[in-house]
């Protein structure tokens, strides 16, 4: 596994992160202190034997104080991934991150939240390249319902079965259930109207029109529910989202933009809003996958901004 690189504004900031940042193995840290050049040496030099594979960046730095840094960095580093780190309200535009290519965001809470990241889990994955998926999101051992979809009005049955998982009284569990409903509504029209285009990109079908799937088609909704975390996942083999897509389509719903193709642009903005976290997985005309994860207790506002982790796959050659 290749080391893993953490950018700086000062000490102070770098202090905020230490503890989060502990538990982090082959990790070097380097702090700016006004001097840009100087730390991008010290970089350099600390990937002697290779470059860097995660470089992790501190929204302090970046974009406002160092708005040419990721394309420094991209110079130095062409095969490293980019994560920004950010604590709650002072969350990052996105529009920076579109134009830079960033594809990690993390947001963490002063005081740890039910739903928080683990950051060192963040960084292994990205560092082994490692995409998330239901089970990654789950305790061990915790049941995971699949279903592939024959047509759609198996959508309606795929939910009842979803708010049947998610037996139990209480305000949290009412509330996690509603969420839930929403969530697989938007993930499998997504899927089933979004996502099957034609030669030229034109959708294939109608939103809400009635359809059996292609023959060649496959959609695959799955769930898991641990008691604490439910994470959904929707994978079909259309492959027609591109990784920077997926967040100009972010940025664009975020500037308040209304037009966005409603699957494509206001729905995927809807499920990252309203999942604690987001994750999308993309073979380019082979596959996408789309989910996360939400925590019972959650007490995140839809409008706050939430992290995302977008990954083009490697085709296996």
């Amino acid at each position: 596994m290749k080391k893993i690189a953490a950018l700086f504004l000062d000490e102070t900031d770098r202090a905020d992160w230490e503890a989060t940042m502990s538990e982090v193995a082959e990790l070097v840290c380097l702090t700016v202190d006004g001097n840009l050049a100087s730390t991008l040496d010290a970089l350099l030099q600390s990937g002697t034997d290779s470059e860097p594979g995660v470089i992790v960046i501190s929204a302090k730095l970046y974009p406002a104080v160092y708005p040419e840094l990721v394309v420094r960095l991209r110079a130095l580093c062409p095969g490293a991934e980019f994560l920004v780190i950010s604590r709650d309200g002072c969350a990052p535009p996105l529009r920076p991150l579109l134009a830079d290519r960033i594809r990690h965001l993390t947001i963490s809470s002063t005081a740890e939240q039910p739903g928080d990241e683990r950051l060192p889990e963040v960084l292994n994955r990205l560092a082994r390249r490692r995409p998330w998926d239901t089970t990654s999101c789950l305790k061990a051992g915790t049941t995971v319902h699949s279903f592939e979809l024959s047509c759609s009005d198996d959508k309606e049955r795929v939910i009842a079965k979803l708010e049947r998982v998610l037996e139990g009284q209480g305000e949290e569990m009412e509330l996690l259930r509603q969420k839930a409903s929403l969530l697989a509504d938007e993930l499998l029209e997504n899927a089933m109207y979004g996502a099957p285009r034609a030669d030229r990109g034109t959708p294939m079908f109608t939103k809400g029109a009635k359809r059996e799937m292609l023959p060649q088609e496959i959609i695959v909704f799955s769930f898991g529910f641990d008691g604490e975390v439910l994470a959904l996942d929707l994978t079909d083999n259309w492959g027609s989202l591109e990784p920077d897509q997926v967040l100009e389509y972010l940025a664009l719903n975020a500037d308040g933009f209304q037009n966005a193709d409603e699957c494509g642009g206001r729905g995927l903005f809807i499920i990252w809003r309203f999942l604690d976290q987001f994750h999308v997985s993309v073979q380019p005309g082979r596959r996408t996958a789309v989910g996360g994860r939400l925590h019972l207790a959650s007490t995140l506002d839809p409008t706050a901004p939430r992290g995302f982790h977008i990954i083009k796959e490697e085709i296996a050659a």
